[in-house]
């Protein structure tokens, strides 16, 4: 198998990230909810891999909220910090891990939401489409870093910058980005990041994080509710990081991976050159068409397109018959496929990881 679908799930996993579930599996118990050494090394699990996230992302390990995917950490931050009758911006590029909640806060009359603009050949027009929508009224923006349909990335420090309010926040999905670009939370002027840690970073499905500004006090209103270890008398949620947002029993195999994935990981080297070298090929092919691809812009890998005469998801099943590995339709975001032009097709994504080669990319080619 050819894998070229990294945007879902990066993969393969390294034998270290299934020798460290392995070995949580025999050695771990439940974190904090007791007094014994299966229970303190499981605590010692969970903290390992907030410091490792904490150091990758630029912020404190208190502030790193142990999730089971980006879309959980989407939710409690959305669902945590929108204004309550107040005003909520996003894009035209949204998954609906992010489009949903916020279609819920507004279907209950909690909040009202605008959508802005993006520009997929001038970063400049969408600062502004961005700096309009917000204007003085907006309280929250909740955006992606960068699309997962056409591997786009936003100018989001730059659209941060051009609000000068104290009392405005921002959520970045980087479902697309961690793991693929460098992340630091203040430098990308966000208050809170989400990440999934399967995809770019290479741990485990089933983990991933809500992660804050180091110097920002946020006050989050709860999703969830239920056991968190410590405070048991009394019968809210902690008001304190991380425990306000982890209810339950945390997926400690899981993040017994992502820490291991996390120790071993190093920004891709070769992912931007392979990347250039399929655009370009791609685009050399007269019966294949390229869709939300504008070299002035930024990307991470992944490359969207059509082959003309057929249905995307078909195509899709085809290559597979062939032993590649890519994904048709319309990703989970068909507002992003609106926004490019294939709202009404979808397409072929085809998304490079670190194990990726050039023979990779020419068995792709050929089976085209």
């Amino acid at each position: 198998m050819i894998y070229l679908d990294n945007a879902a799930t990066g993969f393969p996993k390294s034998p270290g990230v299934w020798e460290a579930m392995k070995k949580a599996l025999l050695e771990c118990g439940n974190p904090s909810r007791g007094s014994h050494s299966l229970s303190k090394n499981a605590d010692e699990v969970l903290y390992r891999c907030r410091v490792l996230l904490a150091k990758q992302f630029g912020t404190l390990p208190e502030k790193v909220v142990l999730t089971k995917n980006a879309t959980e950490a989407l939710n409690l931050a959305v669902k945590g910090l929108a204004p309550k009758g107040g005003e909520v911006v996003t894009s035209d590029l949204e998954h609906n891990a992010v489009l949903r909640p916020l279609h819920a806060l507004r279907a209950a009359r909690e909040i009202t939401l605008k959508q802005f603009r993006t520009s997929l050949s001038d970063d400049g027009v969408t600062v502004e489409n961005f700096r309009t929508a917000v204007g003085s009224t907006a309280g929250l923006a909740v955006v992606t870093h960068a699309s997962n349909v056409c591997g786009r990335i936003l100018p989001l420090k730059a659209m941060r910058e051009a609000v000068d309010r104290k009392d405005f926040l921002m959520i970045a999905d980087c479902s697309q980005t961690a793991g693929h670009i460098p992340i630091d939370i203040t430098e990308l002027g966000a208050d809170v990041i989400c990440i999934p840690g399967h995809k770019g970073l290479y741990g485990p499905m089933g983990t991933g994080a809500l992660i804050c500004h180091p110097t920002r006090e946020l006050v989050f209103r709860t999703l969830i509710e239920g056991g968190s270890g410590v405070h048991s008398r009394s019968l809210f949620m902690p008001e304190e990081l991380p425990e306000r947002l982890e209810a339950g029993t945390p997926n400690v195999y899981g993040f017994a991976g992502l820490a291991a994935a996390l120790s071993e990981f190093s920004l891709p080297q070769k992912e931007n050159a392979l990347f250039g070298e399929l655009e370009k090929a791609m685009r050399e092919k007269q019966n294949v068409r390229i869709h939300g691809y504008h070299k002035s812009g930024r990307y991470v890998p992944v490359l969207l397109f059509n082959k003309q005469g057929f249905d995307c998801e078909v195509l899709a099943e085809r290559l597979a018959e062939k032993g590649i590995a890519v994904r048709g339709g319309l990703h989970c975001a068909p507002a992003a496929h609106r926004t490019i032009g294939t709202g009404a097709m979808g397409g072929v994504r085809v998304s490079l990881g670190r194990a990726n080669t050039a023979l990779h990319l020419e068995a792709l080619l050929e089976a085209l």
